[in-house]
């Protein structure tokens, strides 16, 4: 809920109440290195063969895949789906695209609830659940699509693979095969493996993208072996599986090398405890890896404040009485909310590189690598 006293003692000073969080805290240093500071440091890293990219669901969204939400809303449609009845089959179809909406229930309970689902009727398939995701996943891609511009600069680290220097390896939370496909684009042979599973490895020569979520390629027969992490349950059997393949590689990579995170949030429970896990391993409060990020925008921040006042009578008659300026404000929430972000990173030995644009991202790397 709102806390308008809070809001009213920042609209009224705001210089102490932002320097009250952060001016004591051990990591704010931080804040002050310059943006080419940062990708030097991640080009230093580059150098000496400690490079790791750590890629997230940002790295795959111009390729028309669903988003989380609507991966679900699009699974559980095919769940109230009538097959023989189009009046039924409409009203579904308005059912299925509705729920969220109106109910917004938690992601973690629609997945539990499909998982069961479709084990519960595909009782002779281990991985129906899998092979409906993979369906969903790729209904709507775009086979045509180019290559991005963020997927292409990423390539030219792969191309490297073999070579000094080169990227030590490549951690996706992505089920699709999307960086697969486009290492494949080209002519030239690119040693790669996709590793999904216990017992997988890759030859000397070769460059490891681990899947650590699961991995559904759009061709080709599933198995056990590309079970998903969706659910409650799957995200319980890491988080409790501490020595398991997945949490193992992300350790070791989190612990003794350096990651540069692209399209990825630090919202995950597992993803913080590993890198909490590898910072107390590596006994120091150093940076370690850096995550590109953009930044958040005014127009938005300030139309959802603009809506918050005219909602607030009081809110707004205090905010005339104090003769601030609104575009004053947007400027300081953002930057609180970008130190509160920077000082949650750093807390896990991770410095942000902020973009205005995601556009960015692929001169950022290029900057890198060249």
């Amino acid at each position: 809920m709102f806390n308008s006293k809070l809001f009213l003692n920042f609209f009224n000073d705001k210089t102490d109440f932002l320097d009250s969080f952060f001016n004591k805290n051990l990591y704010y240093k931080i804040a002050h290195y310059s943006q080419q500071d940062k990708i030097d440091e991640v080009k230093n890293w580059y150098k000496s063969e400690r490079l790791v990219f750590v890629l997230g669901a940002g790295t795959s969204i111009d390729y028309g895949l669903p988003s989380w939400d609507e991966l679900l809303q699009k699974l559980f449609l095919l769940t109230i789906k009538s097959d023989n009845d189009s009046q039924k089959d409409n009203k579904s179809s308005v059912l299925a695209r509705t729920f969220n909406s109106v109910f917004e229930p938690s992601s973690l309970i629609s997945a539990r609830y499909l998982h069961s689902y479709f084990k519960k009727n595909n009782p002779n398939s281990t991985v129906a659940f899998e092979k409906s995701i993979r369906d969903v996943l790729y209904e709507n891609i775009d086979k045509n699509l180019k290559d991005s511009d963020l997927l292409k600069e990423i390539r030219q680290f792969c191309i490297a693979a073999g070579r000094s220097p080169n990227l030590d390896s490549i951690i996706t939370y992505n089920y699709d095969d999307i960086i697969e496909e486009c290492l494949r684009n080209i002519d030239v042979d690119i040693p790669f493996t996709p590793i999904h599973a216990r017992g997988m490895n890759y030859k000397k020569n070769q460059l490891p993208i681990y899947h650590v979520h699961g991995y559904l390629p759009r061709q080709g027969k599933l198995t056990s072996k590309n079970k998903v992490v969706l659910s409650e349950n799957g995200y319980h059997q890491q988080y409790t599986d501490t020595y398991g393949w997945s949490n193992l590689i992300q350790i070791n990579k989190f612990k003794d090398y350096n990651c540069l995170f692209i399209g990825v949030s630090f919202s995950d429970p597992n993803l913080r405890r590993l890198l909490d896990i590898a910072k107390n391993e590596r006994g120091d409060d150093e940076i370690h890896h850096f995550c590109l990020k953009k930044r958040y925008d005014k127009k938005k921040v300030k139309k959802e404040l603009e809506k918050l006042l005219s909602e607030d009578p009081r809110l707004l008659d205090e905010k005339q009485r104090a003769n601030i300026e609104l575009d004053d404000v947007v400027n300081d929430l953002i930057k609180l909310m970008q130190k509160f972000e920077e000082n949650d990173a750093i807390s896990f030995g991770v410095g942000l590189i902020w973009v205005d644009d995601y556009n960015e991202i692929p001169l950022i790397l290029k900057n890198i690598r060249e």
